[in-house]
C-alpha cells in the first residue's frame, strides 16, 4: 500500500492556522497556538509567513481558488440555466460541509481584513457577481427564464448562497447537498406561490 505523501511543512501551518481561526478568531489566535497544532516550531511559521495577517491572506487566496475550482468543474457551458444553478447551490453546499473550519473564516471573521486583503476580497467577489450575472443575462436572452433584472436576480442568488454556510459550518446542519440544491433551484425557478 503506497503511503501519503509528506506534507509540507507550509501546508500543516496553513491546516493548523484554519483549525485554530476557525475557532478562536483572527485576534485570539496566537502564532504560538498554531505552531503546536502543526508540530513545529513557532519560529518556523515565520520562515514562511511574516505575520499572522500574511498567513490568512494565504489562507483566502487559496481558498477563493480551491471554491473557484469546485464550481467550475460542475458548471458546463452548455448547460441550461437551471441546471447551471443547480449545480453552482450544490456545490457551495459540498464546499461548506467539505470546508467547515474554512467556511468559518471566509464568512465569519471579516473584520479583521487589513485594506488592501479587504479589496482584494471584493474584486474577488464582484468578478463571481458579474460572471453570475452574464449567465442570467445569457438565460434571459435565450428565453429560459422570464425578462427580469439581472442584476435583482444575481443579488438575490448570491444572497441565498451567502446564507447557506451558518447553519451548515456553525450550526452543524446536516443536510443532503443534492436534495437541498434541488429544492433552492425549484424555489429559484418557481417561486413560493402554490
Amino acid at each position: 500500500m503506497a503511503m501519503a505523501p509528506k506534507k509540507s511543512k507550509r501546508d500543516l501551518i496553513i491546516e493548523a492556522a484554519i483549525q485554530v481561526l476557525s475557532r478562536k478568531g483572527y485576534h485570539s489566535t496566537k502564532m504560538e497556538e498554531i505552531a503546536v497544532v502543526a508540530g513545529i516550531g513557532k519560529g518556523t511559521i515565520y520562515e514562511y509567513f511574516p505575520g499572522k495577517l500574511q498567513l490568512l491572506q494565504e489562507i483566502l487566496e487559496r481558498s477563493f481558488y480551491m471554491y473557484d475550482n469546485s464550481l467550475k468543474a460542475d458548471i458546463s457551458n452548455s448547460l441550461p440555466f437551471k441546471q447551471k444553478i443547480r449545480a453552482l447551490i450544490e456545490g457551495h453546499f459540498r464546499f461548506c460541509q467539505r470546508n467547515k473550519d474554512l467556511t468559518r473564516i471566509l464568512f465569519f471573521d471579516t473584520d479583521v481584513i487589513d485594506s488592501e486583503l479587504r479589496d482584494w476580497a471584493w474584486q474577488n467577489s464582484k468578478l463571481k457577481e458579474e460572471s453570475l450575472q452574464s449567465l442570467v443575462k445569457a438565460a434571459i436572452s435565450n428565453g429560459e427564464i422570464r425578462n427580469l433584472d439581472a442584476k435583482m436576480l444575481t443579488v438575490i442568488i448570491i444572497g441565498i448562497l451567502g446564507s447557506i454556510w451558518v447553519p451548515i459550518a456553525i450550526e452543524g446542519w446536516d443536510i443532503d447537498a443534492a436534495a437541498a440544491a434541488d429544492q433552492i433551484t425549484n424555489i429559484i425557478m418557481n417561486g413560493i406561490q402554490k
